[in-house]
């Protein structure tokens, strides 16, 4: 459901589900559970992610809250053009950095 990568210092997490209501949860779940300490920078893929809801949104921004709290943050690599739609209409899209790919998300944290 979640894969994990160490690139370096970057943590890399590539959902392979729809970020939504039935799996907000264990989305959470597992950034808790590899990315709250110290100070976390995080690249969250989202090539394989064909749809995100209001509660994934909702749970990103909390991750996001977390991360910062701890001096780190996450940046949002290859949204579909639905989840880019989404992003906007919601509002959302200047919450969080987008890249492309996940090499440049992965890049911009040495910037």
């Amino acid at each position: 459901m979640f894969q994990f990568e160490s690139q370096g210092a970057v943590d890399l997490i590539a959902p392979a589900v729809a970020l939504n209501h039935e799996n907000a949860e264990q989305l959470y779940a597992a950034f808790a559970e590899k990315s709250f300490a110290g100070q976390p920078m995080i690249v969250l893929d989202m090539s394989n992610v064909p749809l995100i809801d209001s509660a994934g949104l909702e749970t990103l921004l909390d991750i996001q809250q977390k991360l910062r709290e701890s001096a780190g943050s996450i940046k949002l690599a290859g949204l579909s053009q639905l989840c880019k739609d989404v992003f906007r209409i919601t509002g959302l899209a200047e919450r969080f950095e987008t890249f492309a790919e996940t090499k440049e998300a992965i890049g911009s944290f040495v910037r």
